[in-house]
């Protein structure tokens, strides 16, 4: 009677387990959480302090092995935390500003930019990583976010005609006003006098600095409203025909590029960085196609 009883228990135990295990089939399962949006980056005015005066010519492209005056090369400078990144600019037909190197006869993609749309220098070609021509409003997109100290040395390139040069720096001017971004820029300036009037007069009305590649002495400078003088490997040095003391001396700011490791190919490099280490308190700014190893360099 007892093995009876027990086996009565056993039997509806099991069943009772069993309907506990056995799914509702009335409870619907939970919905799937839907992916979140990625935040916008907060866009300032102002970028945050740096610790550096280190320039990444054309973003440091060399260094890291990405395209010249590309987006990747922004990013490994800003990455880097250097003080700007250098960038060539040209104006396009449609008054836009084009970021990129023309070749030697001032070609994008083969087409010259004040020829031609954005656009259609972007429809030419790529860069080599499959990027799309940037252009300024791209770049200022990307450094105008909280807590980015990089800014952007924008290269005013020398073009022929030269007027094309003006209008490069005078829209530029425009553009970076209606988004606010006038302390994210400078500029520095080729040496044609035309076109440093024009960006004199920027300097002026919109407050961004620039830097003045004339390769002339202080009184130059001065003559025509530069406080910043922008100066190559080749002529500022320790004998001359410039000096950096000789601006310090004359209550002008001075940079130098470009200062680079052994072995750099770029045409305006030197192997012979001493002098520039030993006095980078007193320049502006110092640019080089090897921003990471610059840094090392001043530790």
């Amino acid at each position: 009677m007892k093995v009876k009883f027990l086996k009565s228990l056993l039997w509806v135990a099991a069943i009772s387990l069993a309907a506990a295990c056995k799914p509702d089939i009335n409870v619907n399962p939970p919905s799937p959480v839907p992916p979140q949006p990625t935040p916008e980056p907060t866009v300032v005015t102002e970028p945050a302090p740096c610790d550096n005066k280190i320039v990444a010519h054309r973003g440091g492209a060399a260094e890291a092995n990405l395209p010249d005056n590309s987006l990747a090369a922004l990013k490994y400078a800003m990455g880097l935390k250097v003080y700007a990144m250098e960038c060539d600019i040209y104006w396009t037909k449609d008054n836009n500003i084009v970021i990129a190197h023309a070749d030697g006869n001032y070609k994008i993609n083969g087409l010259l930019p004040w020829e031609h749309t954005l656009d259609e220098l972007r429809k030419a070609g790529n860069l080599k990583n499959g990027e799309q021509l940037p252009c300024l409003e791209d770049f200022l997109k990307t450094v105008m976010v909280e807590g980015n100290c990089t800014r952007l040395c924008l290269d005013i390139k020398y073009t022929s005609p030269n007027a094309y040069a003006s209008q490069a720096v005078a829209r530029a001017c425009e553009i970076i006003k209606s988004k606010s971004g006038e302390k994210f820029c400078e500029f520095i300036c080729t040496s044609n006098t035309t076109t440093a009037k024009t960006a004199a007069s920027c300097m002026v009305s919109y407050k961004i600095p620039v830097g003045w590649m004339a390769n002339s002495g202080p009184s130059t400078y001065k003559s025509y409203g530069f406080t910043w003088a922008n100066l190559s490997t080749d002529y500022l040095t320790k004998t001359g025909p410039r000096t950096i003391d000789e601006f310090v001396n004359a209550g002008m700011q001075v940079s130098v590029f470009n200062v680079d490791k052994e072995g750099s190919t770029d045409s305006n490099a030197t192997s012979d960085n001493s002098y520039y280490i030993d006095n980078y308190s007193k320049l502006r700014c110092i640019c080089t196609n090897y921003p990471k190893w610059l840094k090392n360099q001043l530790k």
